[in-house]
């Protein structure tokens, strides 16, 4: 936590020693209990019937038996049991003694870590509450202080994640619950305990409690929160929503069960606990696991991609449940009296061949709707390896172009080295393949490229001496240029420092500049759309190519998508992958950020393998310092970056040339 999530107050000294030492002795105290209680509560699962209460024998024989029948021991269930509630437990814990680690001078992180350890063991489910009352006649006193303090710590969700009561008048609701905790815990079986004779009000204040938390957590989202506090409290909705949906499972079975449409013996209830009860484990664990990211704000910006996800397959799995108990009706209808197991096939053929289809479909409808992601990033594009593109010129000339060498293929072109017939200079010559020429994106962008270049006159952007069609082959002349790409620099040297690297900077937003002033969007800003010409010997001039996807800047025409994307996921401005067709140089400002963090650093500032969670990192994630990589680099290069980057388009620089300023 930063101080945005914080309070800035330090606990220092003896008080800091005092705070620690007391929170190591409700911890320890808390986790010997927990130890204890489990193995007391594995113990009575072991016991034999004929040790319960005699109005209890009856279901355990039942309960034995069906275990029998799968093959399974009661000692394997008590096993399962005991593991169950340590699973459900241990990440609570552990978070606790993580953040404790972190964040123990704070008073919220103190705190904070305290009732993961001890309201995570005391008030999590029924399975804890049972193993402490085993415990409850060794220990009673303990037993209900420790309950008590876990309880009461639970009103820190108030102040979750600031350590501030937000609205302040929410904190007469933590003592209103404080009171009821502790007439419970202090005086059970007297009018104090609300239990003992006012259990209705007792669970009033139990959902208002819940309510109002509910409520807090709201209204910060909505009024008070920064970026960081927005990304915590998306975690711990989500999460709490997992064990919200699991907590309805089991109610909707009641449901079923008292409506008559499902039956409930012995044999059901031991594949439900087999079934049901690790998943209920996983929901809580998730819980602890959520907290720790968003208190110690680890990997806190996955949040919105596991979100966008849980969204998709939450609902893929009703439409196929809708989709497999329908078939199954129907198939039914037409196998009477034949094997259940061919209609059970047929429906799960059906099922299994909707997956697909029905996932992608979720996935573009949520991308487009909750994140307003235009970008079709499922679609696979064209093949475009170089194995499969067109069979390389046999003849030597082309056109008036003669002793054609060919010097490169890459994903849009096949190039060549000439001699330009009247000017007697090296030129390059760039050819779309048959294939790509037969696709009309493809054309399309090649066909731009042409327009746009040939409009440029610029020292950084690639000159272009002649254009058009032999022989039904699309095709550029180009100035020849010696030298890698840019990208390819970086994989062969590493990272650049600032005196390597702001010469180079400075010429390509030169060239976006005068792009920009032409009209032009090049919306493709990358290393490997940067050559570096080596051609002088004094210095390295790096050169802007590729304008095959650039806007025309109050054009009314649009250009599809090429692959089913416009420009690279990893340097794509929010604003491009939201309205493509819509942009401004500032995207282009935008992709020089990170192209320029890339060069500085030599690593991606957004990092992901899946193109979704790079794209919803470009739409929400904050971008970061490159001064945390590089200590020794100026804060003010560290903030240009930062501002290049900004998510809003207003909020970054006027041209890229005033980036450039803002770095030296």
């Amino acid at each position: 936590m930063t101080s945005s999530t914080t309070s800035s107050y330090r606990i220092k000294g003896h008080w800091l020693l005092l705070a620690r030492g007391v929170w190591i002795i409700l911890a320890l105290v808390t986790v010997v209990i927990l130890m204890v209680g489990v193995s007391k509560l594995y113990t009575s699962w072991r016991l034999p019937c004929n040790t319960f209460p005699q109005e209890d024998q009856t279901s355990c024989v039942a309960y034995e038996q069906a275990l029998h029948q799968l093959g399974l021991t009661r000692n394997f269930n008590a096993i399962y049991v005991a593991i169950g509630i340590i699973v459900e437990v241990l990440p609570w814990i552990l978070a606790g003694i993580l953040i404790f680690w972190k964040k123990s001078d704070e008073p919220f992180g103190l705190l904070f870590s305290l009732m993961l350890v001890m309201a995570g063991t005391f008030n999590l489910d029924q399975g804890i509450r049972e193993y402490a009352a085993v415990v409850h006649s060794t220990l009673p006193p303990i037993i209900n202080q420790m309950s008590f303090i876990g309880s009461c710590l639970l009103i820190l969700w108030y102040r979750f994640p600031d350590g501030r009561f937000v609205p302040s008048w929410l904190r007469w609701a933590a003592i209103l619950w404080v009171i009821r905790e502790a007439g419970s815990s202090f005086f059970p079986g007297t009018p104090l305990d609300m239990y003992y004779k006012y259990w209705q009000l007792a669970d009033g204040i139990t959902v208002l409690f819940v309510a109002s938390i509910i409520y807090s957590l709201a209204y910060r989202y909505r009024h008070t929160s920064d970026l960081v506090q927005t990304q915590q409290i998306k975690w711990v909705v989500l999460s709490a929503s997992v064990v919200a949906t699991m907590k309805i499972i089991p109610l909707l079975i009641n449901l079923l069960i008292d409506r008559g449409f499902m039956t409930w013996n012995e044999n059901v209830a031991v594949i439900w606990n087999l079934t049901y009860s690790p998943l209920w484990y996983l929901s809580v664990m998730f819980v602890g696991v959520s907290l720790g990211f968003s208190i110690l704000r680890y990997r806190l910006w996955d949040i919105d991609f596991i979100i966008n996800r849980s969204l998709v397959y939450a609902s893929l799995s009703a439409l196929l449940a809708a989709i497999f108990g329908g078939s199954l009706f129907l198939v039914s209808l037409f196998v009477q009296g034949q094997s259940f197991i061919i209609a059970f096939g047929i429906t799960a053929m059906i099922a299994g061949t909707s997956f697909n289809p029905t996932r992608r479909r979720l996935q573009r409808f949520v991308d487009r709707r909750f994140y307003n992601i235009q970008i079709d990033y499922q679609k696979t594009p064209p093949d475009l390896a170089a194995g499969s593109m067109t069979q390389v010129l046999r003849q030597t000339n082309f056109g008036v172009y003669e002793d054609l060498e060919l010097i490169g293929r890459g994903g849009m072109a096949e190039v060549y080295k000439s001699t330009h017939p009247t000017l007697h200079t090296p030129v390059a010559i760039k050819i779309l393949p048959d294939h790509l020429a037969a696709e009309e994106d493809f054309r399309k962008r090649f066909t731009r490229e042409e327009q746009i270049v040939s409009k440029l006159e610029h020292p950084n952007i690639v000159r272009m001496f002649d254009s058009g069609e032999n022989n039904g082959r699309h095709y550029m002349v180009m100035e020849y240029l010696t030298g890698k790409d840019l990208s390819e620099f970086i994989r062969a040297n590493g990272k650049l420092t600032l005196s390597q690297a702001l010469p180079l900077i400075k010429q390509i937003a030169s060239a976006l500049d005068y792009a920009h002033t032409q009209g032009f969007v090049h919306r493709d800003i990358k290393p490997s759309n940067v050559l570096l010409d080596t051609t002088s010997t004094n210095n390295i001039r790096a050169i802007l190519t590729d304008f095959g996807i650039a806007k025309i800047v109050q054009s009314n025409t649009a250009m599809t998508k090429t692959g089913g994307m416009l420009g690279t996921f990893d340097y794509m401005a929010p604003e491009q992958i939201q309205e493509s067709a819509n942009v401004d140089g500032k995207a282009d400002i935008y992709a020089l950020g990170v192209m320029v963090y890339q060069m500085l650093t030599g690593e991606m500032p957004f990092k992901h393998n899946n193109p979704g969670a790079l794209l919803i990192a470009h739409l929400n994630q904050p971008p970061p310092d490159a001064c945390d990589i590089l200590p020794d680099l100026s804060h003010q290069v560290g903030y240009a970056i930062q501002r290049a980057m900004a998510k809003k388009p207003e909020e970054r620089f006027s041209t890229a040339t005033e980036f450039v300023m803002g770095m030296e």
